[in-house]
């Protein structure tokens, strides 16, 4: 037994290997202390380690116990809110930071993470009073500014978000966070390269943090600057620092190559979402006698769509809090055979999880226009048009190519039947774009301002999120004019609420530019939807090739030039009385014309990617056996 002085000793001796990131001391002078007395402080210490170390349920319970010593112990509470935090319980963790402003009411950390919570439940204007009760209290609290930053950037403010972090950096040059966050504002609006910078500064700063890494390797998709080979090898270079860890094989698997497969779905998109649309038609339409699906839920924020995908399948696992070793056991316990990512290394993603090889056979599909770079997944789906034969050199993984096209479209329904081009009554013609601004780079501003200068009388139209933000879209209007188009000749409009005045808005433009090298998906579809025409400039990797797989899907594999050059001829050609009746034509017919193509056609895609997956098993049952 240790005397009082002895464990104010240890107490105190733990408290400073905590602080100074020596955790196993920390931890083992913390133990030391409660064999002796069950403190609640010494309990919320070593939860606070705990949950910080992926240990989140053991925290729950070390604060259930200092919770019945004193039931008002404000630290406690705020504490457990971070354990539900990392459980995925946004609702609870709200009602833990709730009791400590009860408790406390000036509690500015309660504060900054009550906000955060309520921001990523949706309780935007509640966030944004709680960071500004935080920052009143404390000015320099740079968690609530950072927080504040990220809500103002998900709201489309990004030019006050990014004076935020500006704020922050200018305290804190080394402030990694903050180096990550103007990294991800920068890159909505379409400045990659400084996006780029700041991500290589933040991942310097701190290496433990794949995230920020996966972040960077998508924002190189937006840089056609970028050789494909550095792409590649910075994608490898993730794999090589973050997967360093496999889990032994199952010795239980059935290697039966025709059997019933149970295949997993991993996704963080699975609500109101491009992949969710993309994927609801095949989950709708699987063959359920050879194909059992369970999805794995990454989403911390379900909505009606993701209700709705959960009556698709056969079984539904809500994963946002688990740790990866807890996915890849859950995925073990259900024995799945082929498991699924669709989100790459795009936010939210699971691929630690995949580094651990849960599953005997691991496939890439949808959610990221790449490689993941990992051994650990063997195949990735695609198609013959966005990563046609060579681009195996590419790729860690095995190519596995979905007859008819990647994509399987699902139109929305109650949306009115296109109107005629505006040109008849404008008396020139509108071009548009509907991309996120992100897609919208400085070489893409350029090449819409060659076609706007060789069609004098041709007016643009630019429609995002992000242009809610007046200085987000004055900074667009200065690319124009610097590349020689009048601003007053490009229309920019914010995003719109509903579904449907979004895609009448696309019906006021004559034909869609897209943007390049990082093509429109979904809005792509959403054009052809409304009869709306999109050209697009090809490029020698995925991103720059998917409108071509769009387009050849529905007959308009003319609409997809090689270069620059042929980019201008040809908006020049749709500018003239002879484009213009091409163009009227398509708005009669292009919606019909895309329901009945191979986009659309749900159960042609679905036995396509089951074609694919149950190749890939077949594969591993012979190499297996």
């Amino acid at each position: 037994m240790l005397t009082a002085a002895e464990l104010e000793a240890r107490f105190a001796e733990a408290i400073e290997a905590h602080g100074r990131g020596d955790l196993a001391v920390a931890e083992a002078g913390y133990r030391e202390v409660l064999e002796t007395e069950e403190h609640p402080a010494v309990l919320v210490n070593l939860a606070q380690l705990a949950c910080g170390t992926s240990r989140a349920r053991e925290g729950l319970e070390l604060l259930r116990r200092a919770l019945d010593i004193e039931p008002d112990r404000a630290s406690a509470h705020a504490q457990l809110g971070r354990a539900h935090e990392h459980l995925g319980e946004p609702l609870k963790a709200i009602a833990c930071y709730e009791r400590v402003l009860e408790l406390e009411p000036t509690h500015v950390g309660a504060m900054n993470n009550l906000a955060s919570m309520c921001s990523a439940t949706g309780a935007r204007d509640r966030a944004f009073e709680l960071y500004k009760r935080a920052l009143a209290i404390e000015p320099d609290c740079a968690p609530a500014l950072l927080n504040l930053g990220v809500l103002l950037a998900d709201v489309g403010r990004l030019s006050d978000a990014i004076a935020c972090y500006r704020d922050l950096l200018q305290r804190d040059p080394k402030h990694a966070s903050a180096h990550c966050n103007i990294a991800n504002a920068l890159s909505k609006q379409g400045n990659g390269l400084d996006a780029l910078r700041h991500l290589t500064e933040a991942i310097s700063l701190v290496r433990d943090r794949p995230h920020w890494h996966s972040n960077l390797l998508l924002t190189l998709q937006y840089l056609d600057s970028v050789p494909r080979e550095t792409i590649f090898a910075e994608h490898q270079r993730w794999s090589r620092i973050y997967c360093n860890e496999r889990l032994p094989p199952d010795p239980r698997v059935d290697r039966d190559p025709e059997r019933r497969l149970r295949v997993g779905f991993v996704s963080p998109d699975l609500k109101t979402h491009a992949v969710a649309f993309f994927v609801e038609p095949l989950f709708r339409e699987r063959d359920r006698e050879r194909y059992e699906f369970f999805a794995y839920s990454n989403t911390i924020a379900p909505d009606r769509v993701t209700e709705r995908l959960r009556g698709t399948c056969d079984a539904w696992r809500d994963v946002a809090g688990l740790t990866n070793h807890e996915l890849a056991a859950q995925v073990r316990e259900d024995r799945i055979d082929v498991l699924v990512d669709l989100a790459g290394h795009t936010a939210g993603h699971r691929l630690l999880a995949f580094g651990l090889c849960p599953a005997p056979v691991q496939v890439t599909y949808l959610g990221y226009p790449d490689t993941a770079g990992m051994s650990a997944i063997g195949y990735r789906v695609t198609d013959v048009w966005c990563d046609p034969p060579g681009s195996e050199r590419f790729h860690t993984e095995r190519l596995l190519y979905l007859e008819g096209g990647l994509h399987c479209y699902l139109p929305p329904a109650g949306v009115p039947e296109p109107g005629p081009p505006p040109r008849g009554k404008n008396g020139f013609i509108t071009f548009g774009s509907y991309n996120n601004t992100a897609k919208v780079t400085v070489g893409t501003v350029a090449r819409w301002c060659r076609v706007l200068e060789a069609i004098p009388d041709a007016r643009m139209v630019m429609k995002a999120n992000t242009l809610t933000d007046g200085k987000t879209a004055d900074s667009y209007r200065e690319l124009f004019a610097r590349g020689g188009v009048d601003p007053e000749r490009v229309t920019m409009l914010p995003g719109t609420l509903g579904h449907a005045e979004h895609l009448r808005a696309i019906a006021d433009v004559d034909c869609v530019l897209d943007a390049f090298p990082y093509h429109g998906t979904t809005t792509t579809c959403e054009a052809l939807y409304m009869g709306v025409a999109v050209l697009t400039r090809l490029g020698d990797r995925h991103v720059s090739r998917v409108g071509l797989s769009l387009l050849s899907q529905v007959g308009l594999e003319s609409f997809a030039v090689p270069d620059d050059d042929a980019f201008v001829a040809r908006a020049v050609e749709l500018a003239s009385l002879r484009g213009a009746a091409e163009l009227a034509e398509l708005r009669h017919v292009l919606r019909d014309r895309l329901m009945t193509s191979p986009l659309c056609d749900a159960p042609r895609k679905a036995r396509g990617l089951e074609s694919c997956l149950r190749e890939a098993w077949r594969a591993w049952c012979r190499t297996s056996s």
